[in-house]
């Protein structure tokens, strides 16, 4: 009989498993609570749990066969499920002609981020998804962010290099899902991609390089349909790869697949979508239009130019208060992410050790060398300091000049949307203490989770999808920062870890 390990909180309790034996079935029958609002039937996707060494897994769908080790989702993360369900765009079963490739076709939506790829498997006859996989970007060898990206693709085989690893890294991801599920290539007819624009060009190997100097023209934004075998991909001979549609060289496909992703509600007439990752983009939602930006964020928030930054992973640390942290995975501490830093920030914010302006004399030890998991201490140092105040600059000021344009007060946002991985941890009330997000809207925030990966699984299930994004497209007008005379002025108030107020 397999052994499951179960972490939970700081409990780790051992079951035995049934050969064969649903996950799901058997964490519930030991008393364990896991969501899932369609009672373990597969089609919701939401009773997530994590399995060391295999990554996130629909558990209702998931047969034990061998020994594993599975960490819980935490309060927060069971929060975030529940905020994707409630909030999520519900469309019909339509996933369009492909599925006539085969008797039993598939499809997987992706998410192709700077710092990490995320992959879900769906059952095309059914809807349900059935496994979800998440990996760094191997591309940033290449560097942390786009700008870098763009460059090194400018230089002789560097697109072709880049193309093959992203595609390489795809395809592992297909193969270790086929091969999971007892599929084949034949099965996969269909996949859907969203990202920003430099993922989606390096991904078929179209040149980025108007996109890295002025005035920042994308070789397409529009939606692309393509062979997914003349893309290199692993799949079916008929089937097709869609790129989901962008609205700027910056603002792309990812935002435009959560903002399409969320449910319209009344009474939600402004709302701020804040995504947080390498690029930092940002809209707002107003009943007439729809502003977005891109802020110039840097790779920070994703653990990169921190002295011990490292991305949302296993041996992450991911929250911190005096006495105690919280890593990710249950793992003796490797480093920080980038939920953990702003804790630590605001944690020293509160103890003077940090002054309003930025100043820590020193380096602060979070984790002694004999408690963590490298043998190392973990610690932060005044030069991350600096990093972060420039990251959290400039997503403020994006935001206060969306709202300028828009003519609209912190007062008057309904909500805040906060996408992407790293705000899956991020505490609000530190981000606030910081001046990363504005005071007003406390008890606003919800966070979304991967809604890029959502939108990307809606596009998949329904083609009527394309429709409701071309519809967002209309609504939207694109404010470039770097034209705007207000950004500099802006950036340079918004530097001090002052509150971001309407009078910031």
């Amino acid at each position: 009989m397999p052994d499951v390990i179960v972490h939970q909180k700081d409990s780790r309790i051992k079951l035995k498993a049934e050969a064969g034996q649903s996950l799901f079935m058997l964490l519930r029958d030991h008393g364990f609570q896991l969501y899932s609002p369609c009672g373990g039937k597969g089609t919701c996707g939401k009773c997530l749990v994590h399995i060391k060494g295999y990554g996130d897994i629909t558990s209702c769908l998931f047969l034990v066969e061998d020994s594993i080790e599975v960490v819980m989702p935490d309060y927060k993360m069971a929060r975030i499920l529940t905020s994707q369900h409630t909030l999520t765009r519900e469309l019909p079963l339509q996933p369009g002609s492909l599925i006539s490739l085969c008797q039993h076709p598939y499809g997987i939506a992706m998410d192709i981020g700077t710092t990490t790829l995320v992959f879900y498997m769906v059952d095309l006859l059914s809807g349900k998804l059935l496994e979800t996989r998440s990996m760094l970007n191997p591309q940033a060898a290449f560097g942390h962010d786009v700008i870098s990206r763009i460059q090194y693709a400018s230089n002789g085989e560097g697109l072709k290099k880049m193309q093959n690893v992203i595609v390489d890294a795809i395809n592992s991801q297909i193969k270790l899902m086929l091969r999971h599920q007892g599929l084949t290539d034949d099965n996969l007819v269909k996949l859907v991609a969203a990202g920003n624009n430099t993922m989606l060009h390096l991904l078929l190997g179209v040149d980025p390089s108007s996109m890295g100097q002025a005035p920042y023209i994308p070789r397409f934004v529009e939606t692309q349909v393509k062979s997914g075998r003349d893309a290199g991909l692993l799949c079916n001979a008929g089937a097709e790869i869609t790129l989901l549609p962008s609205v700027s060289a910056f603002v792309g496909s990812d935002i435009l697949a959560g903002l399409g992703s969320i449910r319209e509600e009344k009474g939600r007439s402004n709302y701020l979508f804040v995504d947080l990752g390498t690029n930092g983009e940002l809209a707002l939602v107003t009943p007439d239009c729809i502003w977005c930006c891109a802020t110039a964020a840097g790779p920070v928030f994703e653990g990169a130019n921190i002295s011990c930054g490292i991305g949302g992973v296993e041996g992450a640390i991911s929250e911190f208060q005096e006495g105690s942290i919280r890593v990710i995975g249950d793992e003796k501490p490797a480093g920080i992410c980038g939920s953990g830093l702003v804790d630590i920030i605001a944690h020293l914010l509160d103890r003077g050790i940090i002054d309003p302006t930025g100043f820590m004399q020193g380096n602060f030890e979070v984790v002694p060398p004999e408690e963590s998991g490298t043998g190392h201490s973990v610690f932060i140092t005044p030069e991350d300091v600096r990093q972060v105040q420039l990251a959290k600059s400039a997503i403020a000021s994006g935001i206060i000049l969306l709202m300028k344009r828009a003519g609209v007060d912190f007062g008057d946002i309904d909500c805040l949307f906060l996408a992407g991985g790293f705000g899956n941890y991020l505490n609000i009330d530190n981000a606030m203490k910081t001046g990363l997000l504005p005071l007003q809207v406390r008890g606003k925030v919800i966070s979304l989770g991967n809604a890029a990966g959502t939108g990307a699984l809606l596009a998949l299930n329904a083609v009527t999808y394309l429709e409701i994004l071309s519809s967002i497209i209309q609504k939207t007008r694109h404010i470039e920062l770097s034209d705007d005379d207000d950004f500099p002025l802006q950036f340079a108030m918004n530097m001090g870890f002052q509150a971001l107020t309407d009078h910031s």
